[in-house]
């Protein structure tokens, strides 16, 4: 009986934790606060300028699928596009320049935390 009781609790926790993840939002405000944060990146005054508008058509683009009625399966396929076509915008920004690697990395890191976490979320206006 004990065990049952423990084991309800334990499926309660995890339920709440579940439907509490799934019920995240995000404002474009914040996305683009947090995709413009360039911590231990150096860049030109026009490097900085170009990643921002970057960031910023993201966002958009972002809230118009989420507007969308698409099927969860589709919506994080449509993420995915946008955040592959992001990488690829900002990667033209640096060029091919080796010394821009370990810039490319830190970026790339970023955008892959923001990419689960916009599939994990619902976004507000």
């Amino acid at each position: 009986m004990k065990s049952f009781f423990v084991t309800m609790i334990l499926f309660s926790f995890c339920a709440f934790t579940f439907t509490s993840i799934n019920a995240q939002t995000l404002n474009k405000k914040t996305l683009v606060s947090d995709l413009n944060k360039t911590e231990d990146v150096t860049m030109s005054e026009q490097q900085k300028k170009d990643y921002e508008s970057i960031n910023n058509h993201l966002a958009d683009d972002l809230v118009n699928v989420d507007k969308s009625d698409k099927s969860e399966k589709d919506r994080d396929k449509e993420i995915d596009k946008l955040f592959d076509k992001r990488d690829n915008d900002v990667d033209a920004i640096f060029g091919k320049d080796s010394k821009y690697d370990d810039t490319k990395k830190n970026l790339r890191k970023t955008s892959n935390k923001m990419r689960r976490k916009m599939k994990l979320t619902k976004l507000v206006l």
